[in-house]
């Protein structure tokens, strides 16, 4: 048996909490003893669906929220399904007991497709959901800073309940995260955006990294038609001709793809450091991100250069013959070259364009208020 956590989105084990159950007909009389026997032992008070298309249920919350004004858990038991999720947290529910053959990956996906609050209801998902993560992030953010060493924090987020996937550039930061992980054999999904720009570098270091660790590095791809339409619409080349179509090919050939390979996940591990620019600057440890609805990490965020190039010669980390080349930052072939003797570490990317913060859009979502932990 296991609980879905309504307010994080998150599968957690059953502490031996005592329940009392409350059936979906049950009057005021029967709620005022299911409160006063969840009073007594501090327990939780389980709703019991008998079908998924029995709304009596619902009332059952609203009205320990709204008339009785219960502050405690409220669980749901039955057959209920994930399309239902965002309606049981609006009706009171804190979390759900997942029936035989349950897929948390729907439950999650089901409660990150809700983006603002439609009518009136007992809660606002929104608020609920966005306090949980913060929550959550601030938690996860303490374990890692705690950690002593990169393996430490490695196994620390390994910790967390879901598939937790790392996105690697295969770039300096990302191919010390990929040592840790395969030194610590951690369950984490490793993978890799290929977005059929890359430099031939960039490809042999993806083979030597499998070949090094013995480890599958999943290889992403970008939609073929939409890079088909893309290349129609702006050319070969078209992306240096403005910064919206410089923007517009980062998103089909990177954010896109990228927001497929994190469907279902729980958490994604990033190589941001917060001296890789200004824009990365308060890098948290852990934050959530709102646009794809995950728990975002960023176990490198307070290493300096010095310390990666350290762990990386210590480690003997195979790393892109680019960088002794002068390119610290790699990124798509066309858009990255070499920086000067002086220019900042990340000079190369874009050079043609003038904007400050230059990102791809994988990293640069706009974070509401206290979402950073």
């Amino acid at each position: 048996m296991a609980i879905v956590d309504l307010i994080v989105g998150e599968l957690r084990e059953p502490a031996g909490t005592p329940e009392v159950e409350l059936a979906a007909t049950a009057d005021a009389a029967a709620r005022g003893e299911a409160l006063a026997q969840a009073a007594a032992v501090a327990g939780v008070i389980t709703v019991r669906f008998p079908k998924f298309s029995d709304g009596r249920g619902f009332t059952q919350a609203r009205l320990l929220r709204i008339e009785h004004a219960y502050t405690g858990e409220i669980r749901a038991v039955g057959p209920l399904l994930p399309d239902q999720a965002l309606h049981l947290l609006r009706a009171g529910f804190d979390s759900v007991t997942l029936g035989e053959g349950a897929n948390i990956t729907h439950w999650q996906q089901a409660l990150a497709r809700f983006r603002g609050a439609y009518q009136p209801a007992v809660r606002n998902p929104l608020e609920l959901r966005r306090d949980g993560a913060r929550g959550l992030a601030e938690e996860v953010a303490a374990r890692i800073a705690a950690a002593g060493s990169l393996e430490d924090r490695i196994l620390e987020i390994a910790a967390i309940p879901g598939r937790v996937a790392f996105s690697s550039s295969l770039g300096l930061e990302d191919q010390a995260l990929t040592h840790a992980i395969a030194a610590t054999r951690a369950d984490i999904d490793v993978f890799t955006l290929d977005t059929g720009r890359h430099f031939p570098e960039t490809l042999e270091t993806l083979a030597a990294s499998e070949a090094r660790y013995g480890l599958k590095i999943r290889v992403v791809c970008p939609d073929r038609e939409a890079v088909e339409d893309l290349v129609a619409r702006d050319g070969v080349f078209g992306f240096r001709t403005s910064i919206d179509a410089r923007k517009a090919c980062c998103e089909v050939r990177k954010v896109v793809p990228l927001r497929r390979a994190l469907e279902g996940a729980s958490a994604w591990i990033t190589g941001l450091r917060r001296d890789q620019s200004d824009g990365r600057a308060e890098a948290a440890f852990a934050e959530w991100d709102a646009g794809l609805g995950i728990l975002k990490l960023n176990p490198l965020a307070d290493w300096g250069l010095d310390q990666l190039e350290a762990y990386i010669a210590g480690n003997d980390v195979p790393v892109s013959a680019l960088h002794a080349q002068g390119y610290p930052s790699i990124g798509c072939q066309p858009c990255t070259r070499a920086i000067r003797p002086g220019e900042h570490i990340r000079a190369g990317r874009w050079w043609w364009e003038n904007e400050d913060g230059k990102e791809c859009g994988l990293h640069n979502r706009p974070r509401a208020q206290g979402e950073a932990a």
